[in-house]
């Protein structure tokens, strides 16, 4: 197998790990964006539940007669502030989750570009290896040929000595 036969056929390789590696990258980013899309979904689900209690709620005390309203007010009060208090909980709870989802997805962001700043480097580092190496082969094959033709020179014109 030539060299240039061999050089082709790991840079082929290293190509193609590359490149595995970027579908790989690709393939986590979008696993992960899906999975924050579900969460979000989710929570959307469960606060739009909380709002249509909530307002089920008050409507209910909307409908009910003067009386009972004024016998059911002190109760009512009492169970609108828990249900308040429940709810404020709740959306801060929801609110922090959210966060710290956000804040993972920046970690997992910034971790994905760092892996992909460290192939490009490494890409890069391989390209300047290849470089150094096809010009320390030229070079060598320059002193060759002209150790080459100073051979043939002197056989062809006299001088019998063959330098190597």
């Amino acid at each position: 197998m030539s060299l240039k036969d061999r050089w082709e056929k790991e840079r082929s390789q290293r190509l193609t790990e590359i490149a595995e590696r970027k579908l790989e990258v690709a393939q986590d980013r979008q696993q992960t964006q899906a999975e924050l899309r579900a969460v979000r979904q989710d929570i959307n689900r469960e606060a739009q539940v909380l709002h249509t209690m909530l307002d089920k709620f008050v409507t209910n005390l909307h409908e009910t007669g003067l009386a009972e309203k004024q016998q059911r007010q002190l109760e009512n009060a009492e169970r609108y502030k828990q249900v308040r208090t429940m709810l404020e909980e709740y959306v801060e709870a929801l609110r922090l989750y959210e966060q710290q989802a956000r804040q993972e997805r920046l970690e997992d962001i910034a971790k994905r570009k760092q892996e992909a700043l460290e192939l490009k480097l490494e890409v890069l580092q391989l390209q300047e290896q290849f470089s150094s190496e096809r010009e320390l082969m030229s070079q060598k094959l320059t002193e060759k040929l002209q150790i080459f033709r100073t051979n043939l020179h002197n056989y062809v014109w006299g001088s019998q000595e063959v330098k190597e």
